[in-house]
C-alpha cells in the first residue's frame, strides 16, 4: 500500500464542516475543478468557522485588527468534479501566539480525500504593528472555537 493510500485511511479531520456544490464554471479544460478554486473552498470554510462565533474580516477591522494570510499549503490528492458536492472541514489549532493556524480537508460526498490544506494568519494592529501575544478578545474567540471543536470530537452517546 502506498503512502497516499495510508493517509486516506485515517479518520477524517474533526472540525467545522460545510458542503459546497461544485459548479461547472469552476472546472478547467480537463473537466475537473481548477486547482486555484480549492483555496476559495478553504476560505469559505474558515469564514464559516470564525463567522459562527461572530468574527469576520469586517469585525476584525472594527476591533482594530487585520489578520492577513501569511502561509498557505495545499496538497492535492484527487480531482473534484462538476455537479458534485465537496465537504470542507476546518479546524483551528490552539494558538500559542497571536496567530491563527487552521487545518483543512476537502472530501467528496462519499468521503474520499481530495485535498488537505493549512492556512496561517497573523494578527496585526490597524497601524501595522505585528502582535506577538493574542489580544484578550481574540483569545476568548479562540477559546470558544476550541470548545466547540472539542464537542465535535466527543463520541456520540450510545
Amino acid at each position: 500500500m502506498n503512502a497516499a493510500a495510508r493517509r486516506d485511511e485515517k479518520a477524517p479531520l474533526r472540525g467545522h464542516t460545510i458542503d459546497i456544490p461544485v459548479r461547472f464554471a469552476e472546472c478547467d479544460p480537463y473537466g475537473v475543478v481548477w486547482h486555484g478554486h480549492y483555496v476559495l473552498y478553504l476560505e469559505h470554510a474558515r469564514e464559516a468557522l470564525t463567522g459562527k462565533f461572530g468574527f469576520t474580516a469586517a469585525r476584525a477591522l472594527e476591533m482594530g485588527y487585520r489578520v492577513p494570510i501569511t502561509r498557505l499549503e495545499m496538497t492535492y490528492r484527487a480531482p473534484a468534479l462538476p455537479d458534485r458536492i465537496v465537504r470542507v472541514i476546518a479546524r483551528l489549532r490552539d494558538p500559542a501566539v497571536a496567530r491563527f493556524v487552521i487545518d483543512y480537508e476537502i472530501r467528496n460526498e462519499t468521503g474520499n480525500l481530495l485535498a488537505t490544506g493549512l492556512t496561517e494568519q497573523v494578527v496585526v494592529k490597524s497601524d501595522g504593528e505585528l502582535l506577538l501575544t493574542m489580544p484578550s478578545g481574540l483569545r476568548a474567540l479562540c477559546t470558544s472555537i476550541l470548545a466547540y471543536q472539542e464537542g465535535l470530537d466527543a463520541e456520540p452517546a450510545p
